[in-house]
């Protein structure tokens, strides 16, 4: 999803504690995607924000077989 200037246009802030939880702990993207039963590129694009949510039960998962911490998937943003 790259606009006219190159830049990428997100539809949410980025999983930034997501992604550095599975390169701290050495878990690929592809290894979530089966997991998930998602496609890499798909999972990829929820991590950086330009592709849709995790769903609920998808953090469920990911809490329950990769041990992410649950408050990973609440962005507490307050302007």
């Amino acid at each position: 999803m790259a606009n006219i200037n190159g830049n990428t246009s997100r539809r949410h802030r980025p999983y930034m504690k997501i992604k550095a939880y599975l390169v701290e702990n050495n878990i690929s993207q592809k290894k979530l995607g089966e997991l998930l039963d998602k496609s890499q590129s798909a999972v990829n694009q929820k991590l950086n924000g330009t592709g849709g949510d995790f769903s609920l039960q998808e953090a469920r998962l990911m809490s329950a077989h990769l041990g992410i911490p649950s408050a990973y998937f609440f962005d507490v943003f307050v302007p």
